[in-house]
């Protein structure tokens, strides 16, 4: 197998020394012995961070030494020429991450004057800053799945209880498995250039890296080629996504020719499903085995995620024509009753190739967080075998044996690992492979997309307006002020201007109700034409509404306001039936960016339709049009247009009518309720959108 770069890989270099952690107490303690040696730089990039954590525990008496926030900060005082960088996801506020950074150690390091707190939400819509690798002295690298946080420490036996598996509370969490890497060489160095680039760092260090390679630490294998594959997406909708992740996931599972070795927190990608199953029903095919928590720590986990990954194995399952699938879940040996949480990343097919890192086998780590992998050819090292020997360790490690004691098992087995892994699981506590599983299609395929997205919409630079640090949100926020400051002061100039001159609101309202009350039904329909016309012209439909209801009053604005803009909104949406294959509409640029965001929430079905009213991603005859082109249903597009549209119609129809009050009666009190009223507005939306993006998982 060959693997490209752009397709497969962003940057490859040499990895001078290369080691494997099996878990987080070998990673952490590791850790724990360099971070004191390094002198120019240290970086950490993660999901998620917990200051208060110990990376050295004792067996029996728990938690040892400094908490990592201050060991951190001592650190920097005693060399007050290095630089520590810490770039961590900020997630919404509503988000379930495990953000735990103490005020007191913000408070530290806003003070230190060589320590920087990045704080950071993801560049697109829905998306996390998932990575998990620390890099010193430009010297040294950790990358996999084990960010530096609460309840991520175990041993590799797993016990059921251990006194140093506590979080900083001192509370006891359960056993837990994971995966991570340890590099030196150039390969470092491609790494430091990618968080430079992603994280905007411009502290550099001119000195030659010293050696830290952590003393108790075996390396695997020398000089070995290392590729680094990302997932990105793009707030841009004229800038491709990077997928590399996913198609190096796919290209080896379809390469494979004796052996694939899965291990990870989700099963949930169709491709990948459908790519087995075919590689199942194979009359000569590898061996599969994929291993995975029995069950999720969280209900909603359990529910959704937990509930798709199921299905997905009981579809592999039915197309297991040949015998040679085999799914298990890691438990504790003293106690089976309790399972052991698999956060690993990690695949490895023909013990020769092997990806590794922070991206899962489901939707969102292939489609739209920001994720890296390490991915390498045992062929292209030092020692071919270097990958099999990993391979040996880490399954004997499942089956509570040696390496060598499990390549007796295998030779037993005429090298069938998946029958020897599976006579284990029977005579051994610590592994277990589930019986009945639920079939595909018990839960609605909609609910679960909804958890694990293929894609995400992309509102123009919406979450970096929510970034204080970042020139762009500070440009925004701006923009909302002096918008606020301007429609305040034309709406003034006019009440001044026409309490100047002769004009007559009233009486120009009340031929407007005249012909409400007279000719009703010219009255709606100059309305509704109006509606349909001002799509046209306008991109948003707040003017329209606005302006009709402040004509009409309150009760027919809101009546004349739901038939135009859903009278409309069809209009353009059955426009979109009829034309989706017309090539023409592709040469606007509005319609590729909303078709390009409405393709990526296509799962979502009526929420979707909804999420787009709510959340606009363009001028809204060009979302409806859209909406029909990429043929959304009927159903779907009425719920998801009454869900998203009726509290905006609601809401402007009640500011109208308070504008309405200020032309017919320019007193104080009038305006100051405007003005009040704008403000209010201005807040209440923005909590309304910003809820509704959290809510539905669009992170901003």
């Amino acid at each position: 197998m060959i693997f490209t770069q752009d397709r497969h890989y962003t940057s490859t270099s040499i990895a001078s020394r290369l080691s494997f952690f099996t878990s987080s107490r070998d990673y952490y303690s590791a850790l724990a012995e360099v971070l004191p040696k390094t002198q120019k730089r240290i970086l950490i990039v993660g999901w998620s961070f917990d200051d208060r954590i110990r990376l050295r525990r004792d067996r029996d008496t728990g938690p040892s030494g400094p908490e990592l926030g201050d060991l951190l900060l001592s650190i920097a005082r005693e060399n007050p020429s290095m630089w520590i960088d810490l770039c961590i996801w900020k997630p919404p506020s509503l988000f379930a991450a495990d953000q735990h950074i103490t005020h007191k150690f913000r408070k530290e390091v806003h003070e230190a004057p060589n320590m920087d707190l990045h704080h950071l939400p993801a560049k697109s819509a829905f998306a996390s800053r998932h990575e998990k690798f620390v890099i010193l002295d430009d010297a040294l690298a950790f990358i996999g799945g084990i960010d530096l946080t609460r309840e991520r420490w175990d041993s590799p036996e797993h016990p059921a209880k251990s006194p140093a598996r506590v979080n900083p509370e001192g509370e006891a969490y359960g056993p837990y498995h994971d995966t991570h890497a340890v590099m030196s060489g150039p390969a470092v160095g491609e790494l430091l250039s990618l968080a430079q680039e992603e994280f905007s760092l411009d502290h550099s260090t001119d000195a030659e890296p010293p050696s830290l390679w952590p003393e108790g630490i075996p390396v695997d294998v020398e000089n070995a080629r290392i590729m680094i594959s990302l997932t990105r997406s793009s707030p841009d909708a004229d800038v491709p996504d990077l997928r590399q992740i996913r198609q190096v996931y796919l290209d080896m599972l379809r390469e494979a020719r004796e052996f694939i070795f899965i291990e990870n927190q989700y099963f949930s990608s169709d491709e990948i499903t459908d790519l087995l199953a075919r590689r199942l029903r194979e009359k000569e095919g590898p061996e599969l085995i994929i291993l995975m928590s029995r069950e999720l720590p969280d209900l909603l986990g359990r529910m959704t995620m937990g509930v798709n990954a199921s299905m997905h194995i009981a579809k592999l399952r039915e197309n297991d024509r040949h015998g040679r699938l085999g799914f298990f879940n890691p438990v504790s040996p003293d106690d089976p009753a309790t399972p052991v949480k698999v956060h690993s990343k990690l695949m490895i097919t023909d013990s020769r190739f092997l990806t590794l890192g922070s991206g899962n086998i489901n939707q969102r780590s292939f489609g739209f967080d920001n994720e890296v992998n390490i991915l390498m050819d045992a062929q292209e090292t030092d020692d071919p075998g270097c990958v099999a020997q990993l391979e040996a360790r880490i399954l004997a490690q499942h089956c509570g044996l040696s390496p060598e004691e499990w390549r007796e098992m295998v030779r037993q087995h005429r090298g069938s690992r998946l029958s020897a892994f599976r006579e284990r699981s029977r005579s051994w506590d610590g592994l277990q492979e589930p019986g009945e599983l639920l079939p595909p299609g018990s839960v609605p395929e909609e609910l679960l997309d909804y958890f694990d997205m293929k894609g995400a919409p992309r509102p123009e630079e919406a979450l970096h307006t929510m970034t204080k640090d970042e020139p762009r949100g500070i440009i925004a926020r701006t923009r909302k002020i002096w918008g606020l400051m301007l429609l305040t002061t034309v709406v003034l100039g006019a009440v001044f201007f026409i309490s100047r001159t002769d004009v007559d609101i009233q009486q120009i309202l009340g031929k407007v109700r005249e012909l409400n009350e007279t000719r009703p039904g010219l009255a709606a329909l100059l309305t509704i034409v109006s509606f349909w016309l001002s799509m046209l012209v306008f991109v948003s439909i707040t003017v329209p509404i606005v302006s009709f209801a402040a004509l009409h009053g309150p009760w027919f604005g809101i009546l004349y306001s739901t038939l135009g803009v859903f009278s409309g909104a069809a209009i353009f949406y059955a426009l979109g039936l009829v034309l989706h294959t017309n090539p023409w509409f592709d040469r606007f640029r509005a319609v590729r960016h909303v078709k390009k965001q409405f393709e990526k929430i296509r799962p979502y079905g009526l929420w979707a339709v909804a999420i787009s009213r709510m959340v606009p991603s363009g001028p809204f005859l060009v979302v409806n049009l859209v909406t029909g082109m990429l043929g959304f249903r009927p159903s779907q597009f009425l719920l998801g247009s009454l869900i998203g549209l009726m509290p905006g119609i609601i809401a402007f129809t009640v500011f109208g009518e308070t504008i309405r009050k200020v032309f017919t009666d320019p007193g104080w009190m009038n305006i100051l309720m405007f003005v009040l009223l704008l403000a209010a507005y201005f807040a209440i939306m923005t909590g309304i959108v910003s809820l509704v993006r959290k809510i539905s998982g669009i992170k901003t």
